[in-house]
């Protein structure tokens, strides 16, 4: 039984942890002075038996004990000096030394038993010998039962040969004693290995608890770095309202780093010293109690601070705990309230000009209404769009259209009354509300002041920019008792104003009727443009010296089932305004490119472009895909334009010719003369023909201003290697003076009426099967 269980123990032992295992060997090597007291004793004890006796053996053994003692308490030593230097420990090594110096010790102690009993007779010196021996055995059961392998091998090795030397003596009282001395044995061991169990045990436990111990700190000092990091300020109280817990960030909030915070402050004395640190600077503290006291029976609430800083707000939740205590949340929501209050206030305001916005606008005019359907007051609407804005943020650039704005802004508000309301509706329109305009004059005379504010020059960084501004004004209850009635005239005046170039207008009757009208003249051209009701004439354009046909103008004609001949001036500017001129002219390009390529392949084709095509970033993939579709070559296509598109944004309008040059496509600068005429545009854009406005054609005699500008432009156009064209010519007499002023080309009803495609083929001896080849 025991020598299983001794197996099952050194079974146990090969598994123990390396900690255990360490904490073992180290209990072998202290104390110290243990090892060298037992050294001395059996050392002494057996001198002094070999004394008595004279026997040399049991001497040379006695001073073998005392050697072998002495190098167990050197190797303990080292042992414990490269532990206090830190170095690494062999723990397997260290066992090893310490397990052969024991045996070795416990060896020859049994030997000098062996010796004492079988070469003397004298019973108190086999005592003496006997004793020490089962002492030191006894000892060593509890000294080293943590490592039961060594003990049961010195226990065995001391005890052993004294039981062996007993029991064959001859005296039967020592082999008694021999046979005690085995039972001694068998029960040493045994205890040795119940101390073994529990030795083992208490480090495990002990192992498990210092493990469970530094969890516990590792988490304690997570908590306290998580607590200390945190973005919110946080303290704990016991349900006497004591403080138990708080973080840095609790402190920083309340500016309270100075401040003497202990465990076990109360509440009263924890805003005392808050106060102290500068907090609630414009209350009483009397104030501040009483709202604390408050505000403690509840869940959540915000406390706003006055703090050393500037004003600062904190948000306080507070929860209750189980066992009747509480914790506090503290956030400072400055930030948060701000971008609140900002948003709230871009909710209601421009942002741009600090005006009331369109949110606004709504309230404040549905309050206005009110009044007015009571008959208690009268308003007028003046909505206002600046002149000329467009160009300055073309020009100058949208930090200086920005700044402008601000300044139109500051300006307006100054003009208006007490009552009145100005808006930014969004780019440059603004809306006046005057509140109490019970007369028209009333709303004219300050529709004067607004238009004149904005008349004057502004200087911004520098630049003196003038602008202007039409204004259109709709009276209530007059015109509508309704806001969007009102914003809807109101747009109708001003629509009015710019059309006839005036300051301001007073919304009237026809100006619905002509806004109905041109919506109806909208419909009819999207019906038309869907059902193909257009048709393209053509317009030659003559060499003045050859007679020959260069180039025919393409001219849009509409002919309407019920409106008849509608002309281009009327439904051109309806298309420009709606943006239809967009696949109108997109339309024109293809049928214009597709007719000319059933001419004779020395004409060529002229499309008059808009504007507002210029706008499109596509315009030059519509061209390609015109003469693509058609296979009418770049060169014979001339593109027409206005200096109303030079007025537009030059710098894209510039790329969009170039990108013309680039495909072979041919640029006419169309009606030169009638607009700004500036030289800095034939410098600037690529044109390959200048066409002079036919107004200069008409009236043109010998000796009259018109033929000096003719002249003017013709030699203009041969220095910079430029075809000069006359419009507008009827007489024979025009066509020679503008050939002896030096015109290139004439067009006009002297040549040829503008005519439809069939008439433009036989006039240039085209097939007429070519005509099939029209899309």
């Amino acid at each position: 039984m025991l020598i299983k269980k001794l197996i099952e123990t050194r079974r146990t032992d090969a598994a123990l942890p390396s900690d255990i295992r360490a904490a073992l060997v180290e209990s072998l090597f202290a104390p110290i002075a243990s090892l060298f007291v037992g050294a001395a004793a059996c050392s002494i004890i057996g001198a002094a038996v070999a004394v008595r006796i004279g026997d040399p053996w049991i001497m040379v053994v006695s001073m073998a004990i005392f050697v072998v003692g002495m190098m167990r308490v050197a190797s303990a030593a080292l042992y414990k000096r490269d532990r206090q230097r830190g170095k690494p420990q062999a723990i397997r090594v260290w066992e090893i030394v310490y397990e052969y110096g024991a045996w070795g010790f416990a060896g020859l102690l049994g030997l000098l038993c062996w010796l004492t009993i079988a070469r003397t007779t004298d019973a108190s010196l086999q005592m003496a010998v006997t004793t020490t021996a089962a002492g030191y055995a006894a000892a060593i059961s509890g000294r080293n039962a943590g490592r039961p392998i060594i003990a049961v091998g010195q226990l065995t090795l001391t005890t052993l040969p004294m039981a062996v030397a007993l029991l064959i003596y001859p005296d039967w009282v020592h082999r008694a004693l021999g046979f005690v001395v085995m039972m001694f044995i068998y029960g040493m061991i045994d205890i040795t290995l119940s101390i073994r169990d529990i030795i083992i045990q208490a480090l495990t436990m002990t192992r498990k608890e210092a493990a469970l111990a530094a969890r516990f700190e590792e988490q304690a000092n997570r908590f306290d770095i998580a607590l200390n990091n945190m973005s919110h300020g946080l303290c704990m109280f016991d349900d006497q309202n004591r403080l138990r817990v708080w973080n840095e960030r609790f402190l920083e909030l309340l500016h309270l780093k100075n401040a003497p915070i202990r465990v076990g402050m109360r509440v009263p004395e924890l805003v005392r010293h808050s106060i102290r640190a500068g907090n609630f600077k414009s209350r009483k503290v009397k104030a501040v109690f009483r709202e604390l006291a408050r505000s403690l029976n509840q869940d959540r609430f915000d406390q706003v601070q006055t703090s050393p800083d500037g004003d600062r707000t904190i948000a306080l939740s507070r929860r209750m705990m189980a066992d009747g205590g509480s914790v506090v949340i503290l956030e400072d929501v400055t930030e948060r309230k701000r971008a609140q209050e900002r948003i709230a206030h871009l909710a209601r305001y421009d942002e741009l000009t600090g005006l009331a916005n369109r949110t606004q606008f709504r309230e404040r005019i549905e309050q206005v209404m009110a009044t007015v359907r009571k008959g208690e007051n009268k308003i007028a609407v003046h909505l206002i769009d600046l002149d000329r804005f467009k160009s300055v943020n073309d020009t100058l650039g949208h930090p200086i259209g920005d700044k402008l704005l601000r300044q139109v802004a500051s300006r307006l508000s100054t003009i208006i009354g007490p009552t009145d309301t100005i808006t930014r509706f969004g780019g440059d329109e603004f809306v006046v509300v005057q509140a109490g305009a019970s007369r028209r004059q009333d709303a004219e005379w300050l529709a004067q002041r607004l238009a004149r504010a904005l008349a004057d020059p502004f200087e911004i960084d520098g630049h003196r920019i003038d602008i202007g501004a039409s204004i259109g004004i709709a009276m209530s209850p007059a015109d509508g008792n309704d806001a969007d009635q009102l914003l809807k005239k109101a747009d109708m005046a001003l629509y009015s104003a710019k059309k006839t170039g005036g300051e301001h207008r007073f919304f009237a009757t026809e100006m619905e009727d002509a806004a109905q009208a041109r919506r109806a003249l909208e419909l009819d051209l999207r019906e038309a443009l869907a059902f193909e009701q257009f048709e393209l004439h053509f317009q030659p354009l003559v060499d003045l010296r050859t007679g020959r046909v260069t180039t025919c103008e393409a001219l849009l004609r509409w002919r309407h089932p019920e409106r008849g001949h509608v002309p281009p001036s009327v439904f051109i500017p309806v298309a420009e305004e709606t943006g239809l001129i967009i696949a109108l002219g997109e339309w024109i390009l293809h049928r214009a490119c597709a007719e000319a390529a059933t001419w004779p392949k020395d004409v060529k084709v002229a499309v008059n472009l808009s504007p507002i095509q210029f706008r499109d970033r596509s315009l030059a993939f519509q061209v390609l895909s015109a003469l693509a579709k058609t296979g009418l070559p770049a060169h014979r296509l001339e593109l027409e334009v206005t200096e109303r598109v030079l007025l537009e944004d030059s710098e894209d309008t510039l790329a969009t010719m170039k990108q013309f040059e680039d495909l072979g496509v041919a640029v006419s600068l169309d009606d030169f003369g009638t607009g700004y005429s500036s030289l800095n545009y034939l410098r600037k854009f690529p044109f390959h023909k200048i066409k002079i406005d036919q107004s200069f054609t008409r009236d043109v005699t010998e000796n009259s201003d018109g033929c000096a500008i003719i002249a003017a432009v013709a030699s203009l156009g041969a220095n910079l290697n430029k075809t000069v064209v006359a419009e507008g010519i009827e007489t024979e007499a025009q066509m020679k003076l503008v050939l002896a002023q030096g015109c290139h080309e004439g067009q006009g009803y002297y040549f040829a009426r503008p005519m439809n495609a069939d008439a433009i083929r036989a006039r240039l001896g085209a097939p007429a099967a070519a005509a099939q080849m029209v899309a």
